[in-house]
């Protein structure tokens, strides 16, 4: 041991739960971006999976307040993507609502986010579009239109500050025609854009290999999880019906 301390060599724990510790410990929590397991053993294999970091999960996340209007589309949106979708394992569909920044752990664990919602493009009430890393970035935190998105945008700032945020992140979001309409639902502008708010998510999931299938029949008893913010980058889709 002394000649492999010399040599700059040091000693590591053999128990899983002690080689997992250390590895939280001097990554952050966020776990090996690789492992190699050479010895064949079962034992090894279930280590390694265990100390990559989660890069493989997939989060679809809908906020807003279903109480003020149009602000409710993404929290709707995640609805019918639930009602007429099975997604695969490893995807997480979650109505956030308005719970901000106790969204911060789901947002961490997430190696992929889709994230629909309201957004201030600038353009016609109803325009849909689909905004990747940097742009979808800058209209979550930047570009502000309602409280639950400032909220939000803190804890995506809270976990790219801790090195823990989504390597890929989607915005597909719509400007809305009124978020100050309390005790409303989403109206029938922004209503129309739901549909080709999920084909949107579906062909992004496809893209990441992880296309889901149409439910042949609305699921019963269906599992729900419920939890406590660049143009050149963006693809747009207007409504039609909206001049």
């Amino acid at each position: 041991m002394e000649l492999a301390r010399s040599l700059g060599i040091d000693t590591v724990p053999t128990e899983p739960e002690e080689v997992l510790g250390r590895l939280r410990a001097v990554s952050d929590g966020r776990g090996a971006d690789l492992a190699v397991e050479a010895t064949g053993s079962e034992a090894g294999l279930a280590l390694a999976v265990a100390s990559v970091r989660r890069q493989g999960r997939i989060v679809v996340l809908g906020i807003g307040n279903t109480q003020w209007g149009d602000a409710g589309f993404g929290v709707r949106a995640v609805e019918r993507l639930k009602a007429g979708w099975q997604c695969a394992t490893h995807v997480e569909v979650v109505e956030g609502g308005t719970q901000g920044r106790a969204l911060l752990p789901l947002v961490e664990s997430a190696g992929r986010l889709i994230v629909f919602n309201i957004a201030d493009f600038g353009r016609a009430p109803g325009t849909l579009r689909l905004c990747v890393d940097d742009a979808a970035l800058n209209h979550l935190r930047a570009r502000r239109v309602s409280l639950h998105q400032m909220d939000f945008a803190d804890a995506l700032a809270c976990a790219q500050l801790k090195g823990c945020a989504p390597r890929q992140v989607v915005l597909i979001g719509v400007q809305p025609l009124d978020v100050d309409a309390y005790g409303t639902d989403i109206g029938p502008v922004v209503r129309a854009q739901l549909d080709p708010a999920i084909e949107a998510a579906c062909r992004q999931l496809r893209r990441w290999r992880a296309a889901p299938h149409r439910r042949t029949a609305s699921p019963a008893g269906a599992r729900t999880a419920v939890l406590p913010g660049g143009e050149t980058s963006c693809a747009e889709r207007a409504d039609t019906r909206v001049k």
